[in-house]
């Protein structure tokens, strides 16, 4: 019995050296239930080919700065998420990059693609106009008909645009309106809060005839015209100017006065303004977007309140470079709309006293777990413009997000 029990052995061991009897190991355990010792591979003295020592030696200056920052940021990014790419757009040569392609979370960076997508797509000299219109007749300072006022949800309207609305109307001999004021909001469609927005948040209200960035346009406007002594023979009603329309008055803001707020302050209603003037809808907007930036990102916004907001840190880049090219049209307005490190915005206090400071133009991004910085600056030893996109999710606590962000622009500043 026990010679067979060796012939067996001995034959399955030849058969599976020649590559004949084709069981999987585990197959064979579970089989003949016999131990198979597998042999640790042999050390061989072949020389490495670089060793880690020169292999830093040949990389360049700022990979291995960012590469021992990064290393001493370690502890921090076992437990988080790090997206960075930067480039030189001076050479076109992509200078670092970690995680470039991988889709997170941008908070309010995602301002930096609404503001290139709208002077891509509308131009910088777009104005939002917010207009009186009416189909009627006027006769004897009597406007005979309804009048429209045709919001477009202007978030810097304010109650001196209401009182130059009114006194255009005075100016034009208008004293009675035999009709009714109409609101007409048909800008965009009836949602007033944004897609993946949190309930608990401090939300704007995304309507189009807002006045202090809150709705109730026609009311006070009504108030207005009273107190101005222009008479309204009906009250207020809903609905949609005729095609036909003509305007007789108007409050026309300039694209660019609105993008300063919203990049330098980082106001979301300004962002969600300018982000409903490309398109009715949210879907009809992120597909115009999308033509741009690719169908990578996820776009749910314009401010980058929502959940459902994901870019990736080459799109980023890939849009300043965009911006760049396009100098007078997108790259100037965007330059003068971004905060300046410890000069203005939500950069005033960062980076202070540092080759960044007065430097590093970038747009902040702040939400729950998430902090962002992206944008531009010079290198100094080259004179080169760098862009940049710097996305930590998972965050613990922002301000760790924010000095790793400070000293990255600083290394690359340098």
């Amino acid at each position: 019995m026990k010679k067979t029990l060796l012939f067996i052995l001995v034959s399955s061991s030849l058969l599976t050296a020649c590559g004949i009897f084709q069981k999987s190991q585990s197959r064979q355990d579970e089989t003949y239930n016999i131990p198979l010792r597998r042999e640790q591979p042999r050390e061989r003295n072949v020389p490495a080919r670089v060793s880690e020592v020169q292999q830093q030696n040949v990389l360049p200056p700022l990979t291995r700065r960012l590469d021992s920052l990064l290393i001493t940021a370690d502890t921090l990014l076992q437990r988080t998420q790090l997206g960075l790419h930067v480039i030189d757009l001076t050479t076109g040569e992509e200078l670092y990059a970690r995680n470039p392609h991988h889709r997170m979370r941008p908070a309010s960076t995602e301002k930096v693609v609404t503001a290139i997508a709208a002077l891509d797509l509308l131009g910088p000299n777009y104005t939002l106009d917010t207009q009186l219109l009416t189909t009627a007749p006027v006769s004897k300072h009597t406007l005979n008909g309804d009048i429209y006022i045709k919001g477009v949800m202007d978030p810097l309207f304010r109650d001196a645009d209401i009182r130059s609305l009114v006194a255009q109307l005075k100016a034009a001999g208008i004293t009675r309106i035999n009709g009714h004021l109409v609101a007409d909001a048909s800008m965009k469609d009836a949602d007033e809060f944004g897609w993946g927005w949190c309930w608990d948040d401090d939300n704007p209200t995304l309507s189009p005839l807002l006045v202090g960035g809150k709705p109730g346009l026609a009311a006070q406007l009504r108030a207005a015209m009273r107190k101005a002594g222009i008479t309204l023979g009906k009250g207020i009603n809903k609905g949609t100017a005729p095609a036909s329309a003509r305007c007789i008055a108007a409050i026309r803001r300039p694209l660019t006065e609105v993008l300063k707020p919203m990049l330098k302050e980082s106001d979301n209603l300004c962002a969600e303004a300018v982000f409903y003037q490309m398109g009715k809808t949210r879907k009809d907007i992120a597909q115009r977007i999308s033509e741009l930036v690719g169908s990578g990102p996820s776009i749910a916004d314009g401010s980058g309140l929502s959940l459902y907001n994901y870019q990736t840190p080459a799109t980023f880049t890939s849009l300043l470079a965009y911006a760049t090219v396009n100098a007078d049209s997108i790259f100037t307005p965007l330059m003068e709309a971004l905060p300046i490190a410890a000069v203005d915005g939500t950069l005033k206090n960062r980076m202070a006293d540092t080759p960044a400071a007065a430097n590093v133009h970038a747009k902040t991004g702040s939400v729950t777990a998430v902090s962002t910085l992206v944008g531009y600056l010079t290198q100094r030893s080259t004179d080169h413009l760098i862009a940049f996109a710097i996305l930590n999710n998972g965050l613990p606590r922002m301000a760790e997000g924010r000095a790793l962000q400070d000293k990255i622009c600083i290394i690359l500043s340098e």
